[in-house]
């Protein structure tokens, strides 16, 4: 009985609106239909770019110019770091001047790929410990 209600006033309502209420719903659908083709295209093309970029940087790491390059901005921060470090430490007194403000982005740089590659690789190394069984 229901049933036969509910599809009275279906038909009532299409009657009334002439069939306008269901053309604003097709076209509501195919708005959204077309909205998520949309992130679809710019998803795959912003993990296009990723991977491309990806392979210019391992390449770029396959070059011995790359290393020296990168050994010319590590090593000396490095060195700074240790000083900090050690007078933080030890409290030889020794006055080490903060980085200037227009390097200090470079080194959060280079800070962030020496120990964050260094953690990534211990976490890995602890998950696939665990998983075999070898803690």
């Amino acid at each position: 009985m229901t049933k036969i209600i509910k599809w009275l006033i279906n038909q009532g309502l299409s009657w009334l609106t002439g069939g306008t209420l269901d053309r604003v719903l097709s076209t509501v659908d195919k708005s959204i239909d077309n909205e998520t083709e949309r992130q679809k295209i710019r998803s795959e093309a912003i993990l296009s770019h990723i991977k491309t970029q990806e392979g210019t940087r391992q390449v770029a790491m396959q070059s011995r110019v790359f290393w020296a390059v990168w050994a010319l901005f590590a090593v000396p921060l490095g060195l700074w770091w240790a000083a900090v470090m050690l007078d933080t430490t030890f409290t030889f007194g020794w006055w080490v001047p903060d980085l200037p403000q227009s390097v200090k982005p470079w080194a959060d740089t280079i800070f962030g790929s020496i120990f964050g590659s260094g953690a990534g690789v211990a976490g890995v190394q602890l998950i696939s410990s665990a998983i075999r069984g070898k803690r």
